[in-house]
């Protein structure tokens, strides 16, 4: 019970500071934007008298901006969760009533990601609103899904940040460790198996045709890409990993991402509680 005070404490604090008012405008003008958008611009694209504008093709055209958004705000609610109280203080006094540490970091966690969770599905209903009255067919049961996949990669990047700010001893050392983690899933994690194949075969640039095994799964461990390969699994529209594989091991499958995910959930906040918990405050 102790962890469900903090983490309504959080919401609260959210409420009053406007933070929940403000990603929920953010998600609103993001999906409903999206979803109000895409049917004009295919008709640019292909001609007035094509109706392209589907369901799966509406999430494809969202994915890379739902991968690039909702990791970012994060990363961004989560990574002074912790470490900021301990800067100013508040901490001790947090401390000081009856929560154990782990209370704080779990409810800092579930505050945090409810925050976000409420804003992308108040985004993403806005979104099927106005997908069931500008499409002339629109799938709402399978954008809800997308919806709450899309929580969920909100809960993972939070648990990220939150993590970190438990681990470190000051938010400019949070921002750094959650921002540089970013920066690697966003631009770096997909150049290091071509690099390291590169290197293995005498520094000449290996077929990139079809990836061996061990690339792509290091590729899925990416908790974006998990994220799409989990959309994959439960959406047939969406493309993931195993898609273009006759027989992909299971480590490969698209349902695998729900493990990665689930991982990157687990992981970070363990290790944030294991190095908050053996530190003086």
């Amino acid at each position: 019970m102790s962890s469900l005070t903090v983490a309504k404490k959080e919401f609260q604090d959210a409420i009053r500071s406007r933070w929940l008012i403000g990603l929920t405008v953010v998600f609103v003008v993001f999906a409903g934007g999206f979803t109000l958008a895409l049917p004009s611009l295919l008709g640019l694209l292909l001609g007035p008298t094509v109706d392209t504008a589907t369901t799966g093709v509406l999430l494809t055209a969202m994915g890379g901006s739902t991968t690039l958004l909702i990791p970012l705000i994060g990363l961004v609610v989560g990574y002074k969760s912790i470490v900021g109280e301990r800067d100013s203080g508040s901490l001790k006094l947090l401390l000081g009533l009856p929560h154990t540490r782990r209370d704080v970091v779990i409810g800092k966690l579930v505050g945090r990601s409810a925050v976000v969770a409420v804003s992308t599905l108040i985004g993403f209903v806005v979104a099927a609103v106005v997908g069931v009255a500008v499409y002339s067919s629109f799938e709402v049961g399978t954008f809800l899904t997308y919806t709450v996949l899309a929580m969920v990669l909100g809960v993972v990047f939070i648990a990220i940040a939150t993590g970190f700010s438990a681990g470190v001893r000051s938010t400019t050392w949070a921002l750094l460790g959650a921002g540089g983690l970013y920066l690697l899933f966003q631009f770096v994690w997909g150049l290091i198996p071509t690099v390291v194949r590169y290197v293995i075969n005498g520094f000449s640039l290996p077929s990139l045709a079809q990836p061996p095994n061990w690339q792509l799964f290091f590729s899925l461990l990416n908790p974006q890409t998990a994220f799409t390969s989990a959309a994959a699994a439960v959406i047939p529209s969406i493309s993931g990993i195993a898609t273009a594989l006759d027989s992909p091991p299971i480590y490969l499958q698209n349902w695998f991402g729900f493990v990665v995910l689930a991982a990157w959930i687990v992981v970070p906040i363990a290790l944030g509680y294991l190095r908050f918990n053996g530190t003086d405050l």
